[in-house]
């Protein structure tokens, strides 16, 4: 359900992302060898997973390349376990809380106390 509701937040995302999912969308059609058959659903997996991506982080900085590495590792993982049977792999998790603790400090996301 989270990553349904995660995935609407990125379809909202995806139509005014000024390229960001799109070139993501591009790479990963090269890298995993993929024919245009498949852009539909690496484009939904992408917007899915920018989604996650942003609900986890609070702010997400398009221009790190660690938030692109999350956003590909995770539509990738999802490419090939739509359930993900095993969760997010330790990888996606470790670049999710490195993020985390990049955040601006002006942003909204955690505390203020550093607890």
């Amino acid at each position: 359900m989270l990553i349904q509701r995660a995935a609407d937040k990125g379809d909202d995302q995806m139509a005014d992302d000024g390229g960001f999912q799109s070139g993501i969308v591009d790479d990963l059609m090269t890298e995993l060898n993929l024919d245009e058959a498949e852009k539909t659903t690496i484009t939904n997996l992408v917007a899915g997973a920018t989604g996650v991506v942003t609900s986890s982080v609070g702010v997400l900085d398009e221009t790190d390349p660690i938030a692109k590495l999350a956003i590909k590792t995770m539509a990738t993982q999802q490419y090939y376990d739509r359930a993900l049977e095993n969760g997010l792999s330790q990888g996606v998790l470790m670049m999710l809380l490195h993020l985390q603790a990049n955040q601006p400090t002006n942003s909204d996301s955690g505390d203020t106390d550093g607890n």
